[in-house]
């Protein structure tokens, strides 16, 4: 079974490669720095905003858990608290990553790509 799963995988992998040499490759030289610039400053706060809201989520979610095995009778509420505190942590990574995509796609005036 794990030897069929492989090969599908590898065989994804080899039909996409081959799929995605067929178009005509880009420039990278003709990206301005500015371009350049953005990718990277881009990178660099997805990974910032991703690794501080995992660090959040997890550092959250033991507080629930500890306060929930102290008062069971109270898990209702601090679960209800717990999912929209989740759902606002992770809505700020998602933010992030859309100002990058925006950053990415959108064109400068004269810095076009």
């Amino acid at each position: 079974m794990k030897s069929k799963f492989m090969l599908m995988i590898i065989i994804t992998l080899a039909l996409s490669v081959s799929l995605s040499a067929q178009g005509e490759p880009q420039k990278v030289a003709d990206a301005t720095p500015l371009f350049l610039w953005s990718i990277i400053a881009g990178t660099a706060c997805l990974t910032i905003a991703a690794v501080g809201g995992a660090f959040a989520q997890s550092k959250a979610l033991r507080t629930a858990v500890e306060n929930i095995g102290r008062n069971p009778a109270a898990a209702d509420s601090i679960r209800g608290v717990l999912i929209i505190g989740l759902a606002l942590i992770e809505s700020l990574v998602i933010y992030v990553l859309l100002i990058d995509l925006i950053l990415y796609f959108v064109k400068w005036g004269s810095y076009t790509f």
